[in-house]
């Protein structure tokens, strides 16, 4: 039983080494995913007129901006942490 257990936690290891390798290098292709979400947001609420821009538009938009701001800062801070 326990070296089918330890065999399981050495793939699960390497699972995760893996996955953990390929987030990595696919940072920078979040980022910029987030970054363009964000500007194509301000740009919609933008563009509407102003009797459309409600508050829970702008509710919205506002917490979307605190939440990837929050994240941008979460991963830079993370990025000198392990660096």
């Amino acid at each position: 039983m326990l070296p089918q257990v330890l065999a399981g936690l050495g793939l699960f290891g390497l699972l995760s080494a893996g996955c953990l390798f390929w987030l990595e290098r696919l940072q920078p292709v979040f980022l910029s995913l987030a970054v363009g979400s964000l500007v194509y947001q301000v740009l919609i609420v933008k563009r509407r007129p102003p009797f459309l821009r409600t508050w829970g538009v702008k509710a919205i938009l506002g917490m979307s901006l605190v939440l990837n701001l929050a994240m941008v800062g979460t991963w830079v801070v993370l990025w000198f942490r392990y660096r």
